[in-house]
């Protein structure tokens, strides 16, 4: 897998054969066919290998703070770091470009079946629930969240962006973002009002 994966993120799947992949790894290439019927079906097991690859370190994001909204803000955090890495904007990139060849790869990346999604939806329902977050539907609030925190960020590094480059440069991003998304949907505190003596 991680072989036919170097071969497909460098070379592209049109470049990319099975006899290729089947020298690269000291194989012969009916060995793989026997396992794959054609080399869509090895792009597509290559491309579940390294989905699972980010769901395993998606688990590992979350993390314990001391109330409900500090935990999805460190968790988003954590998201941020994860989803502008090499290995994952390589992952994206090459879903991205042959998505017109295969396009099954495609599917359960950005859609609310995603564990990603759905990790970040139980967060955010539960800061619902201690009243940190507005009673706005959920599911829409997530999808927000994920678009201004991973969606722009991996975008633009798609696009060949240096804004994210560094722990400080995406630090900088984040609490901007977070600001923003907290004013739109954290729940607004009253203000005290002193009454004026008569």
């Amino acid at each position: 897998m991680d072989t036919a994966l170097e071969l497909f993120t460098t070379q592209g799947f049109t470049a990319t054969s099975i006899e290729q992949v089947a020298l690269a790894c000291g194989s012969g290439k009916h060995t793989i066919y026997r396992r794959f019927k054609s080399k869509a079906d090895l792009f597509l097991a290559v491309m579940e290998f390294q989905k699972r690859k980010f769901f395993n370190l998606l688990v590992r994001i979350q993390c314990k703070k001391e109330n409900p909204l500090e935990t999805l803000k460190e968790s988003c955090r954590r998201l941020l770091e994860l989803i502008v890495s090499d290995e994952i904007v390589d992952f994206y990139r090459i879903t991205i470009s042959e998505a017109e060849h295969v396009p099954e790869i495609a599917s359960n990346l950005q859609c609310e079946e995603s564990p990603a999604f759905l990790k970040v939806l139980d967060l955010v329902i539960f800061a619902q629930s201690s009243k940190d977050l507005n009673e706005i539907d959920p599911k829409f609030l997530t999808a927000q969240l994920l678009q201004v925190m991973t969606g722009y960020p991996l975008n633009e590094v798609l696009l060949g962006s240096k804004g994210f480059s560094s722990y400080s440069k995406r630090s900088k991003y984040f609490e901007k973002a977070w600001t923003l998304f907290i004013k739109g949907a954290g729940r607004l505190k009253k203000k005290k009002v002193r009454k004026r003596p008569i």
